[in-house]
């Protein structure tokens, strides 16, 4: 037995605050393990783990996510609608921007720390357990994936809304068998490609994987080869697939409505969550109210997308885009709001991003990139390896930007503000690591 799992075995002190739960979840348990994908081993070790506490991720009606880009944010207004018409919700999001208990959501905000210290403190007793048996150590997302289904239930919520972590078929979130599951699926393309298949089709049958038997389910209509897929996987499971395109989703929404998170993507996650939402309202009789649902997508905000801050009097905003296709919509949504002007950008990714491809998304609106090197620790220590800074500014260079290279993220802010012209905001992103260290050096913007 290694020192560290004799220390595990030694502790017995209860989980009880925040500081408990991060040691827990970041220090006790690996973020990953090799089998989490050989024959769905992640997935059952959630089962199995789920079993010994009574099921309670089936004990709610729940609302599953799963895609590429935008699963947060539709979690995020679907949270919002089904909390405007009056209904208790709990929220399962990943990753968390600067706090972990963002990942554990009552009613949209963050559960209270003794609250998911209670949970997992249940789940750690049973993952000692499962963590010595054939199927392998436990890992962070399972048990906060476990904790989060307890949580809920505990709380009696009348909705879950789970995101999914990776992928669907074999991720820990995909252990609700209740038939009234609703499945909805965001925009599919290339990511975790080493891992959920290296083409799109491939990707769409992981993504699937959430797909309810003789249930029902909304997606947001992606390329033809993706449609297929999802198409051919509903009808193996029996699912009433509606796939729309990203203007039928526009169309859901209220004329003129104004999102707090900002750009044509998210309009289009917006109407994403209506359509799903409307269906939860038809199926279980209750009605959707127009005036509810204005305000609740009006006022919708998710830490780390389109965060607007403040750095020594300068606009910052910080967001997590951290592939091509996210960083695309971002550059989109930047040029839309300051046409034809360019802002400065912060870079700072994990190691093994294809940082050419993501800092193609972005070239045409940058008069420049400062490059950094995230660091982690606190609520984000972990494995994570940062790409370096010099790595990042090669990228630029390879398109043709200007680059600056920055020993810190902090001095990074510093450099890209001294070079900003003053109406226009740096922009932070690259990687939720990234968004948390800006966050703890830059004040919070309250209005929309």
């Amino acid at each position: 037995m290694t020192a560290t799992e004799t220390t595990r075995r030694a502790a017995r002190a209860p989980i009880a605050d925040l500081d408990d739960v991060a040691s827990y979840l970041l220090t006790e348990l690996p973020s990953s393990s090799g089998t989490v994908m050989t024959a769905g081993v992640g997935r059952r070790r959630a089962t199995m783990l789920l079993s010994m506490l009574g099921s309670p991720q089936d004990s709610m009606r729940t609302v599953h996510v799963a895609g590429t880009a935008g699963k947060g944010s539709v979690s995020t207004f679907i949270t919002a609608l089904l909390r405007a018409h009056g209904h208790r919700v709990g929220t399962y999001l990943s990753p968390h921007a600067h706090t972990l208990l963002e990942r554990f959501l009552l009613d949209g905000r963050p559960a209270p720390a003794h609250a998911v210290a209670a949970a997992l403190d249940a789940v750690r007793e049973q993952e000692r357990v499962v963590s010595q048996g054939p199927l392998g150590q436990v890992t962070m997302f399972e048990a906060a994936t476990v904790a989060a289904f307890r949580l809920f239930s505990e709380r009696a919520v009348d909705y879950a809304v789970i995101e999914t972590g990776l992928g669907g078929s074999h991720d820990a979130t995909n252990t609700v068998t209740r038939s009234d599951k609703l499945a909805v699926i965001t925009a599919i393309g290339l990511d975790h490609t080493a891992v959920l298949g290296d083409t799109l089709p491939e990707i769409a049958r992981q993504k699937a994987g959430i797909l309810p038997r003789a249930g029902t389910a909304f997606a947001s209509r992606g390329a033809p080869e993706v449609a297929a897929t999802l198409d051919t996987q509903a009808a193996l499971r029996d699912c009433r697939l509606e796939q729309l395109a990203s203007a039928e989703l526009a169309a859901c929404l209220p004329a003129g409505l104004q999102l707090a998170m900002p750009g044509e993507h998210q309009r289009t996650n917006a109407g994403l969550a209506v359509r799903a939402v409307r269906h939860l309202a038809a199926r279980d009789g209750w009605r959707l109210e127009q005036r509810r649902t204005e305000q609740a997508l009006r006022e919708a905000r998710l830490p780390g997308r389109w965060e607007r801050r403040h750095w020594h009097g300068h606009p910052v905003i910080l967001d997590g885009a951290h592939n091509a296709m996210k960083l695309a919509s971002l550059a989109d949504t930047v040029e839309r709001r300051w046409p034809g002007r360019a802002p400065v950008w912060v870079l700072a990714c994990k190691q093994g991003k294809d940082l050419l491809a993501g800092v193609a998304a972005l070239a045409r609106n940058a008069s420049a990139v400062v490059a950094a090197q995230f660091r982690t620790g606190g609520q984000h220590a972990g494995p994570t390896v940062p790409a370096p800074a010099a790595q990042v500014a090669a990228a630029a260079v390879h398109e043709g930007v200007r680059v600056i290279v920055a020993p810190s993220l902090p001095d990074a802010l510093r450099r890209a503000v001294a070079i900003s012209q003053p109406d226009l905001p740096v922009i932070v992103t690259g990687s939720f690591h990234a968004v948390a260290e800006a966050g703890r050096v830059t004040r919070s913007v309250e209005s929309p």
